[in-house]
């Protein structure tokens, strides 16, 4: 088996860094904690649903919600000190003349692990997806959208790019992402539970298109440098893999990821997004050299913003959603 592209010892200082991000934060940015559905029961401690049980449904600016619970699996060693849970994001009504779409699994940061429902709605409620999703929706987009983290020039870009080639939509899936990631609980047993639970239960049950090629993974920050690490860990899940803010905090971390890339990405999409003030953007800039001079292609960008809610609430959930509806749908 390789050498983890990102070590325990890495983790924890890509931890402390996350910490110290969020210390320095915007005051009127801290995440609001999201309130469980009534239709469902507190959680106070890792559910063992059955996956046979009606799961909770409601709505949000357009998109269907979906709770999901999955047992753990006794047979892998820690299984059972996290939550299996996801938030799955339908949108309804689906983009005109499609049965199914894209399929997204988008991963949370370190500050949506204090519990299992902050983590799922994380995207949708600390970050604010679906503003950004209906805002892609109905362009063009402006300076408020993006909280006022863009430069002219890439707005009217992103608005030039809407105009010949609007935004259709995705399914988005958002599991759990337990804090002890990558150590108690391995990126190789989480990825597991993506490829083997997660994935076929979306293609089961929700109008996704059943192929690798229209399956992504992205994330940002603790979630980022998971989805970039288990993309590539399985090229027979993950069609595409975005990253953003990833939590690469040095070059030697940057090379050895890139060198797995040489071996791993065998040709799928990649793009990595940092912005001016995130604390991983040199690190970040060293993995762009790194997969250049391998003549990896890939896609990097620098946008405004610190590494905070604030960028997660604008360009970060802005770019996800625009670029794996593009590339997702290159069939």
């Amino acid at each position: 088996m390789r050498r983890p592209s990102v070590t325990r010892r890495e983790m924890l200082g890509a931890l402390a860094l996350m910490t110290t991000a969020c210390k320095r934060g915007f005051d009127d940015d801290v995440p609001p904690t999201p309130k469980k559905p009534a239709t469902t029961a507190s959680v106070a401690s890792p559910p063992v649903a059955s996956v046979s049980a009606a799961p909770p449904v409601h709505s949000s600016a357009g998109l269907r919600v979906i709770e999901w619970d999955f047992p753990p699996d006794l047979s892998i060693p820690f299984d059972h000190t996290w939550a299996r849970k996801c938030a799955a994001l339908v949108p309804d009504p689906l983009p005109k003349g499609e049965e199914k779409i894209p399929l997204l699994i988008a991963l949370h940061g370190m500050g949506e692990t204090v519990d299992p429902i902050t983590g799922i709605y994380g995207w949708l409620k600390a970050y604010e997806l679906d503003k950004a999703y209906s805002a892609l929706h109905s362009p063009p987009l402006d300076d408020a959208d993006f909280h006022d983290l863009v430069t002219p020039e890439h707005l009217a870009e992103v608005n030039a790019s809407l105009e010949k080639n609007p935004f259709r939509g995705l399914v988005i899936v958002c599991p759990f992402v337990p804090r002890q990631i990558s150590a108690e609980v391995s990126f190789d047993d989480y990825a597991r539970f993506l490829a083997d639970k997660v994935i076929p239960r979306a293609r089961k049950e929700l109008p996704v298109i059943p192929t690798t090629a229209a399956t992504g993974i992205d994330g940002v920050s603790l979630g980022g440098i998971s989805a970039l690490t288990m993309g590539l860990m399985r090229p027979e899940t993950f069609g595409a893999i975005g990253s953003l803010q990833p939590a690469v905090f040095d070059a030697p971390q940057a090379d050895r990821i890139a060198a797995e890339a040489q071996r791993s990405l065998k040709g799928r999409p990649l793009r990595v997004t940092t912005s001016e003030q995130d604390v991983y953007k040199d690190a970040l800039v060293v993995f762009d050299q790194k997969l250049t001079e391998r003549k990896i292609a890939h896609e990097f960008a620098i946008y405004p913003g610190p590494h905070d809610y604030i960028w997660n609430k604008g360009p970060g959930a802005i770019e996800m959603l625009l670029w794996h509806d593009r590339t997702l749908r290159r069939t």
